[in-house]
């Protein structure tokens, strides 16, 4: 087996999804690392305000998954940084979900999130960035086009508490109480109502998972 394969068969005994792309403004090669959030492993808990910002659920179930694999990627003789903290970027770049699309984790869909097959909009992605020989996966480019799974289904646009939110598209981020972004720390809000009522793939952990 060769380092690459190595590299993602490792990444995929710690993690739910794995994939490859390239960041488009670098070009550099991006390792995505997908997990599932659930009530018993609940990823999207975030504490904010003015001065700092805490990802609690990322720093219990995701931050020992993350060190492991940089260990893993650094023996095999090749760089690993994490892409922004703990793999997620706050800034918004590169763009995880544009990155997940090209690397075949999924499609877009209308709440704008990645739909996995399996797991539905319930991935949470963290990504690694490094100059191992990974192959990308799936086309390898990020489309914005229509999801099959979503074609007669408005259940996410019908939810939105602040209405912002349009087919494939955000009318208005800022207003969007889903926002994580920098500029929103001293005003979090997490919704979810958009991701509750999608129908596809299950909010349910891997057999393996931890």
């Amino acid at each position: 087996m060769s380092q690459g394969n190595e590299i993602i068969a490792y990444a995929g005994e710690l993690f739910d999804a794995v994939g490859v792309a390239k960041d488009p403004a670098s070009g550099d090669t991006i390792l995505l690392l997908g997990m599932v959030t659930a009530p018993e492993r609940d990823l999207d808990d975030f504490v904010s305000d003015s001065k700092k910002f805490v990802m609690r659920g990322f720093e219990r179930y995701a931050k020992a998954k993350l060190d492991a694999l940089l260990r893993f990627i650094r023996k095999q003789g090749f760089s690993a940084e994490l892409v922004g903290k703990l793999g997620y970027p706050l800034h918004g770049k590169p763009n995880l979900k544009h990155l997940a699309v090209a690397a075949g984790l999924g499609r877009q869909g209308k709440n704008t999130l990645v739909i996995n097959p399996r797991f539905g909009p319930w991935l949470r992605f963290m990504a690694v960035r490094t100059n191992a020989s990974l192959s990308t996966t799936g086309s390898g480019v990020y489309a914005k086009e229509e999801n099959l799974d979503c074609m007669a289904c408005q259940r996410c646009v019908d939810a939105c508490p602040v209405q912002v939110l349009e087919p494939y598209r955000l009318r208005d981020e800022e207003r969007c109480l889903a926002s994580i972004s920098s500029e929103r720390r001293g005003g979090l809000a997490i919704c979810d109502k958009c991701v509750i009522v999608c129908p596809v793939g299950k909010r349910r952990l891997p057999f393996r998972a931890t």
